[in-house]
Protein backbone atom coordinates (compact mmCIF):
# COMPACT_ATOMS: atom_id res chain seq x y z
CA UNK A 1 0.00 0.00 0.00
CA UNK A 2 1.56 3.13 -1.05
CA UNK A 3 1.06 5.85 1.77
CA UNK A 4 1.53 9.69 1.35
CA UNK A 5 3.69 12.24 2.97
CA UNK A 6 0.46 13.54 5.24
CA UNK A 7 -0.19 10.17 5.67
CA UNK A 8 3.38 9.37 6.90
CA UNK A 9 3.20 12.46 9.06
CA UNK A 10 -0.10 11.26 11.00
CA UNK A 11 1.79 8.01 11.74
CA UNK A 12 4.43 10.29 14.21
CA UNK A 13 3.55 11.20 17.34
CA UNK A 14 5.17 14.97 18.26
CA UNK A 15 5.65 15.38 21.69
CA UNK A 16 6.40 19.03 23.31
CA UNK A 17 9.95 19.38 24.60
CA UNK A 18 9.65 18.51 28.81
CA UNK A 19 10.51 21.25 31.09
CA UNK A 20 13.43 19.77 32.54
CA UNK A 21 15.55 19.30 29.23
CA UNK A 22 17.87 22.63 29.47
CA UNK A 23 17.62 23.89 26.07
CA UNK A 24 21.10 25.52 25.22
CA UNK A 25 21.18 28.24 22.81
CA UNK A 26 24.28 29.24 20.91
CA UNK A 27 25.15 32.75 21.71
CA UNK A 28 27.05 33.68 18.35
CA UNK A 29 28.91 37.20 17.74
CA UNK A 30 27.38 39.32 14.94
CA UNK A 31 29.44 40.85 12.57
CA UNK A 32 29.86 45.10 11.69
CA UNK A 33 28.07 44.19 8.57
CA UNK A 34 25.05 42.76 10.37
CA UNK A 35 25.13 45.30 13.26
CA UNK A 36 24.99 47.78 10.72
CA UNK A 37 21.85 46.07 8.88
CA UNK A 38 20.08 45.63 11.82
CA UNK A 39 20.88 49.23 12.80
CA UNK A 40 19.96 50.68 9.44
CA UNK A 41 16.26 48.03 9.85
CA UNK A 42 15.37 49.64 13.24
CA UNK A 43 15.98 53.55 12.07
CA UNK A 44 13.87 52.38 8.62
CA UNK A 45 11.22 51.06 11.15
CA UNK A 46 11.25 54.06 13.53
CA UNK A 47 11.12 56.59 10.21
CA UNK A 48 8.23 54.36 8.72
CA UNK A 49 6.43 54.45 12.31
CA UNK A 50 6.61 58.22 12.30
CA UNK A 51 5.40 58.72 8.75
CA UNK A 52 2.32 56.12 9.78
CA UNK A 53 1.60 58.23 12.90
CA UNK A 54 1.99 61.46 10.37
CA UNK A 55 -0.73 60.12 8.05
CA UNK A 56 -2.97 59.04 10.47
CA UNK A 57 -3.05 62.50 12.15
CA UNK A 58 -3.41 64.04 8.47
CA UNK A 59 -6.26 62.06 8.03
CA UNK A 60 -7.59 63.01 11.21
CA UNK A 61 -7.18 66.44 9.90
CA UNK A 62 -8.62 65.99 6.54
CA UNK A 63 -11.25 64.45 7.92
CA UNK A 64 -11.89 67.47 10.16
CA UNK A 65 -11.67 69.85 7.16
CA UNK A 66 -14.22 68.30 5.19
CA UNK A 67 -16.41 67.64 8.27
CA UNK A 68 -16.29 71.78 8.90
CA UNK A 69 -16.31 72.22 4.98
CA UNK A 70 -19.60 70.35 4.57
CA UNK A 71 -21.19 72.52 7.30
CA UNK A 72 -20.03 75.68 5.74
CA UNK A 73 -21.26 74.71 2.13
CA UNK A 74 -24.77 74.13 4.28
CA UNK A 75 -24.50 77.56 5.84
CA UNK A 76 -24.02 78.71 2.68
CA UNK A 77 -26.51 77.32 1.15
CA UNK A 78 -29.07 78.82 3.61
CA UNK A 79 -27.47 81.99 3.33
CA UNK A 80 -27.89 82.18 -0.32
CA UNK A 81 -31.36 81.54 -0.62
CA UNK A 82 -31.96 83.77 2.10
CA UNK A 83 -30.36 86.44 -0.01
CA UNK A 84 -32.33 84.92 -3.21
CA UNK A 85 -35.90 85.40 -1.06
CA UNK A 86 -34.14 89.05 0.16
CA UNK A 87 -33.75 89.80 -3.45
CA UNK A 88 -36.42 89.00 -4.55
CA UNK A 89 -38.57 90.71 -2.25
CA UNK A 90 -36.84 93.92 -2.65
CA UNK A 91 -36.86 93.79 -6.71
CA UNK A 92 -40.77 93.13 -6.28
CA UNK A 93 -40.90 96.43 -4.22
CA UNK A 94 -38.28 98.08 -6.69
CA UNK A 95 -40.61 97.36 -9.27
CA UNK A 96 -43.71 98.60 -7.81
CA UNK A 97 -41.77 101.75 -7.01
CA UNK A 98 -40.84 102.27 -10.32
CA UNK A 99 -44.37 101.72 -12.25
CA UNK A 100 -46.00 103.95 -9.87
CA UNK A 101 -43.14 106.80 -10.46
CA UNK A 102 -43.67 105.69 -14.47
CA UNK A 103 -47.62 106.69 -13.40
CA UNK A 104 -46.55 109.58 -11.53
CA UNK A 105 -44.87 111.12 -14.64
CA UNK A 106 -47.41 109.96 -16.94
CA UNK A 107 -49.81 112.03 -15.26
CA UNK A 108 -47.16 115.02 -14.89
CA UNK A 109 -47.10 117.76 -17.83
CA UNK A 110 -44.63 116.73 -20.37
CA UNK A 111 -42.43 119.89 -19.60
CA UNK A 112 -42.40 119.70 -15.70
CA UNK A 113 -41.86 115.60 -16.13
CA UNK A 114 -38.70 116.64 -18.70
CA UNK A 115 -37.72 119.16 -15.86
CA UNK A 116 -37.20 116.85 -13.27
CA UNK A 117 -35.91 113.85 -15.40
CA UNK A 118 -33.32 116.00 -16.80
CA UNK A 119 -31.49 115.70 -13.29
CA UNK A 120 -32.02 112.34 -12.37
CA UNK A 121 -29.40 109.65 -13.39
CA UNK A 122 -29.91 107.91 -16.51
CA UNK A 123 -30.67 104.45 -15.63
CA UNK A 124 -33.52 105.49 -13.52
CA UNK A 125 -35.03 108.07 -16.43
CA UNK A 126 -34.66 104.70 -18.65
CA UNK A 127 -36.40 102.26 -16.04
CA UNK A 128 -39.21 104.91 -15.66
CA UNK A 129 -39.10 104.99 -19.56
CA UNK A 130 -39.43 101.29 -20.03
CA UNK A 131 -42.59 101.02 -17.69
CA UNK A 132 -44.68 104.09 -18.92
CA UNK A 133 -46.57 104.40 -22.56
CA UNK A 134 -44.62 105.31 -25.79
CA UNK A 135 -46.99 108.43 -25.95
CA UNK A 136 -46.03 109.82 -22.86
CA UNK A 137 -42.74 108.79 -23.07
CA UNK A 138 -42.14 110.62 -26.56
CA UNK A 139 -43.95 114.04 -24.81
CA UNK A 140 -41.59 114.04 -22.16
CA UNK A 141 -38.33 113.61 -24.61
CA UNK A 142 -39.58 115.99 -26.36
CA UNK A 143 -39.03 118.30 -23.62
CA UNK A 144 -35.80 116.72 -22.08
CA UNK A 145 -32.03 117.89 -23.32
CA UNK A 146 -31.07 116.94 -26.64
CA UNK A 147 -28.04 115.18 -25.20
CA UNK A 148 -29.57 113.86 -21.94
CA UNK A 149 -33.06 112.63 -24.48
CA UNK A 150 -30.24 110.89 -26.95
CA UNK A 151 -28.67 109.26 -24.08
CA UNK A 152 -31.80 107.64 -23.03
CA UNK A 153 -33.19 107.13 -26.34
CA UNK A 154 -29.98 104.85 -26.94
CA UNK A 155 -30.63 103.13 -24.12
CA UNK A 156 -34.34 101.73 -25.39
CA UNK A 157 -33.20 101.35 -28.98
CA UNK A 158 -30.73 98.57 -27.25
CA UNK A 159 -32.60 97.74 -24.56
CA UNK A 160 -29.92 97.58 -22.40
CA UNK A 161 -29.97 97.56 -18.31
CA UNK A 162 -26.66 99.70 -18.40
CA UNK A 163 -26.18 103.10 -18.02
CA UNK A 164 -24.43 104.84 -20.92
CA UNK A 165 -22.19 107.37 -19.33
CA UNK A 166 -21.39 110.92 -21.17
CA UNK A 167 -17.98 111.05 -22.95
Amino acid sequence: MHHSFANAQDDVDIKETPDEVQLTFEHRQFTATEVQVLQELEKRRVILDRREKALELRERLVDLAEKRLSEKTSSMEILKSQLEQLLANLSDKEEGELKELAKIYEEMKAESAASVMNRMDNKIVFDVFKRMSRKSTAKIMEKMDTGKARLISEMLAEKSELPLFNK
